[in-house]
């Protein structure tokens, strides 16, 4: 069971490679060039109260695609200035189970009580498994609102790109999960570097914590000017990755591996929300110079360059 449920999930992030890759060219950005216009104040107000009804038009009668932007997004994600995050969880990982804070933090959720905790964090577990699917699934494809409709695309984009990326370093990192009779140090420092050396079920950081993250913060991005949504996200995003951490005797995941999870959702969502945010409220936006995209086909394997001059 356990090995048919790996090879589906090999299948899952093969088809999802040539998913991107087939519309890395879908790249698009929108705004106009705008020209320095001495105008008396009161046109001035006049004008950014026009663009203001304007964006909100874009953002109702425009609707968004998860294939926007897609190449650009993809590539930005982990090369951009999400990079400082992605970094930054890979050195916290380092300092957390050098220094054994990761070993401290399971064996403290193996002591606590179970029906306590269980009736705490199970609720969390079980929503990161599905939200992820459910919620972005229900704004794009089934709700009849506009808006919604658009926060859907972003975030079916940002759970996606999220999901690609962590099933690669999952593959490639192998990292042994906690266990509540076994943990020690060297554990927690149980890393199998190579290529499905433990498929990818096993292995670092936390798929929980960070499409969940992903997945909230591109709606907190995309609505960054509804603080109860931003607030409403950031809760949510933390209260999965504590879930993963401290639910089912701490044997989910290790303490790094949803930090590690969170800071990269988080980025890799918070970015993609503010590449639709800028196109919702009319901000010209530049794409790259140069895009980087996966080839995954049956008969061909690479990347394709595209520079633009």
């Amino acid at each position: 069971m356990k090995q048919s449920l790996a090879t589906f999930k090999k299948i899952l992030v093969l088809v999802l490679f040539t998913a991107f890759a087939g519309f890395a060219h879908a790249d698009g950005s929108t705004g106009s060039p705008t020209s320095k216009v001495t105008e008396p104040a009161e046109a001035t107000e006049t004008a950014v109260t026009e663009r203001t009804a304007d964006s909100a038009a874009v953002d109702t009668t425009q609707k968004l695609s998860p294939f926007d932007h897609l190449g650009h997004n993809m590539l930005l994600s982990v090369f951009g200035w999400p990079l400082g995050f992605h970094m930054l969880g890979g050195a916290l990982t380092y300092k957390f189970s050098m220094e054994n804070n990761d070993l401290m933090v399971a064996r403290f959720a193996a002591r606590q009580d179970q029906l306590v905790y269980g009736i705490a964090f199970t609720p969390g577990m079980m929503m990161g498994t599905f939200f992820p699917i459910l919620v972005p699934g229900y704004m794009y494809f089934i709700s009849d609102n506009r808006a919604l409709n658009n926060t859907g695309a972003v975030a079916v984009q940002a759970t996606a790109v999220a999901f690609l990326y962590n099933n690669i370093l999952k593959a490639i990192s192998a990292r042994e999960h906690p266990d509540a009779e076994l943990n020690s140090g060297e554990r927690s420092r149980d890393f199998k570097w190579g290529f499905f050396r433990r498929g990818v079920f096993y292995g670092w950081p936390s798929g929980h914590s960070m499409t969940n993250a992903a997945m909230a913060m591109s709606i907190a991005s995309y609505n960054r000017d509804k603080p109860l949504v931003v607030a409403g996200c950031a809760l949510y995003a933390g209260y999965i990755a504590t879930s993963m951490v401290l639910g089912a005797k701490g044997e989910a995941h290790w303490f790094s591996d949803a930090v590690a999870g969170t800071l990269m959702g988080a980025s890799i969502g918070w970015y993609i929300g503010s590449v639709f945010y800028k196109e919702k409220i009319g901000e010209k936006q530049t794409p790259p110079k140069v895009t980087i995209a996966p080839l995954f086909y049956s008969d061909t394997k690479g990347a394709v360059l595209s520079v633009r001059i």
